[in-house]
């Protein structure tokens, strides 16, 4: 009986700290993708889905709100956690958050959550930030698409913008990353998760890395700009943004058609960043 049990244990155990844990997890991942196109925006709607940490840090302490904002994007899309496996390293977190910013898939063992990995890892979190910050020109050189408006607009022109982010919501029912222009060079970066018409324009949930819970705002038709605390802006949805979120999907396709073929996920032989990059300024024919 007792050779029965200790058996058992291994067998347990084996099963515990066994690589197939997370690949069951990613073959749920994607089952639960091809179920529901609006996982994404349910998902961020949640706050355990988000990093534990405001922006902060950054160059001259100007924050990383672009690229806070980009990577609790991209983790909805490509990352597993696999609660059931121990924890990993502060190297390995290093890695694998290194991992996201370049669009590649990744199992994050020892965690139920963002909340829960960040919490443990903000450190190598933030330091990846603003490496990614800098790797992109700092202040955003490399993503300088959305710092070409505006602080305040005609109202039609600004009630043109505030459709769009409605029709692209209800219509594709994907997160949208939006740059928030502020006066001078300053931007910010927020993603759009809800919205919702009323009688005179609309109310719109975004994930803003300057709070930890969801914020609201309200558009009213006629309006030319809104007000971030004392700075007018208006908010755009950018190109580059909106061919980010193509390529994450992509990316997850690839990875979950890879585990169904092949048993295994594949990488892209280029980060998202070099990607995005040939995608806005194509090499000459």
């Amino acid at each position: 009986m007792n050779k029965f049990l200790v058996l058992l244990c291994l067998l347990v155990l084996a099963f515990h700290f066994s690589p197939a844990a997370g690949v069951d997890r990613w073959k749920q991942h994607c089952a639960d993708v091809a179920a529901d196109s609006s996982l994404f925006i349910k998902k961020l709607s949640l706050s355990q889905n988000r990093l534990s940490f405001n922006n902060h840090g950054g160059l001259l302490n100007g924050g990383v709100c672009w690229w806070h904002s980009r990577l609790t994007r991209a983790v909805q899309y490509l990352a597993v956690f696999e609660p059931s496996l121990p924890k990993v390293t502060s190297k390995e977190a290093y890695d694998l958050v290194l991992r996201l910013r370049e669009g590649r898939p990744v199992t994050i063992n020892g965690y139920r959550d963002l909340q829960d990995f960040s919490i443990d890892h903000q450190d190598v979190i933030q330091e990846n930030l603003e490496a990614w910050q800098i790797s992109n020109g700092g202040f955003g050189l490399g993503f300088l698409d959305g710092l070409a408006g505006s602080t305040s607009v005609a109202a039609n022109e600004l009630k043109t913008l505030m459709d769009d982010t409605y029709n692209r919501l209800v219509t594709f029912r994907k997160p949208i990353y939006q740059v928030l222009q502020l006066p001078g060079i300053t931007a910010h970066g927020w993603l759009v998760i809800g919205i919702q018409t009323t009688s005179t324009g609309y109310n719109f949930s975004v994930v803003d890395s300057n709070y930890r819970d969801l914020q609201t705002w309200s558009y009213t038709n006629g309006s030319t700009g809104f007000h971030y605390g004392s700075y007018p802006f208006v908010s755009y949805t950018t190109n580059r943004g909106l061919k980010e979120e193509a390529l994450l999907t992509k990316r997850l396709n690839e990875a979950c058609l890879s585990l169904q073929t092949k048993g295994r996920l594949v990488d892209s032989h280029l980060t998202i960043d070099e990607e995005l990059d040939l995608l806005m300024n194509p090499p000459a024919k």
